[in-house]
């Protein structure tokens, strides 16, 4: 079913790429129901929206937004064993939003990233900018939620409660608008991991229950790390170079 669906989709790709191009484009998936799996892919446009909401067990749910200006990717699971996954390539002006409630779920928002080919034509430089990432797991266990931009202005925020969680960011930019990411965990025995390397840095964990660990690893020029805890046996590690 999957290499039918591909095959379709290339051919319409094929048919309708060159007058679709840099159009505005909104895809909106819902499901209701167990092992349900969603996908929406988006290229070459402006103004483009993809939303998956999925309520239900066992959900897999994927965003792809690749050669894009001005996109927003946002996923809702409601429900358990959820993965989603948020991709946004060669974009500028892109947002990325996972909202989780569930446990043990997985989310990934990947932004940035390399122009390659005729991408240098509009004129962008040579990563992704105006970079805005989100994800919320609330009232889970075991968790993980991983959040990586490379370009101008980026920000990511991940909002976790419950035990057991993961929350780990990684950033790489110049310019000078701030690279901006904030954890906020509470329960206990979560982890929270920032790595930035550019110029502006700016990182903020909060931490509040018990046996907690967040570690800040910053590499460059103008940087600024805040670790607060609150409750018993936290670690916390910060290294500025």
């Amino acid at each position: 079913m999957s290499i039918k669906l591909s095959a379709i989709a290339l051919g319409i790709t094929l048919t309708y790429g060159a007058t679709a191009a840099l159009a505005a484009d909104t895809a909106t998936v819902y499901q209701q129901g167990n092992d349900n799996s969603a996908t929406i892919e988006q290229f070459d446009n402006n103004d483009a929206t993809a939303t998956i909401s999925s309520f239900g067990n066992g959900n897999d749910s994927t965003v792809e937004q690749f050669d894009s200006t001005s996109v927003w990717g946002t996923i809702l699971a409601t429900g358990s064993y959820n993965d989603g996954v948020i991709s946004q390539d060669r974009v500028r002006d892109s947002i990325g939003t996972i909202n989780q409630y569930a446990d043990g779920g997985d989310a990934t928002i990947t932004q940035g990233g390399s122009y390659g080919g005729g991408w240098y034509s509009h004129g962008w430089g040579s990563s992704g900018e105006n970079l805005y990432a989100t994800i919320n797991q609330f009232s889970g266990w075991g968790n993980v939620a991983t959040v990586d931009q490379t370009g101008k202005k980026a920000t990511a925020t991940v909002n976790q409660s419950g035990y057991d969680n993961l929350a780990d960011v990684n950033q790489r930019g110049m310019g000078p608008a701030y690279i901006t990411a904030t954890l906020s965990q509470s329960g206990t025995g979560n982890d929270g991991f920032i790595d930035q390397k550019g110029s502006s840095l700016l990182a903020t964990v909060s931490q509040t229950g018990n046996y907690n660990e967040a570690i800040v690893m910053q590499a460059g020029n103008n940087k600024v790390a805040t670790v607060t805890q609150i409750g018993n046996n936290n670690y916390s590690y910060v290294n500025q170079r």
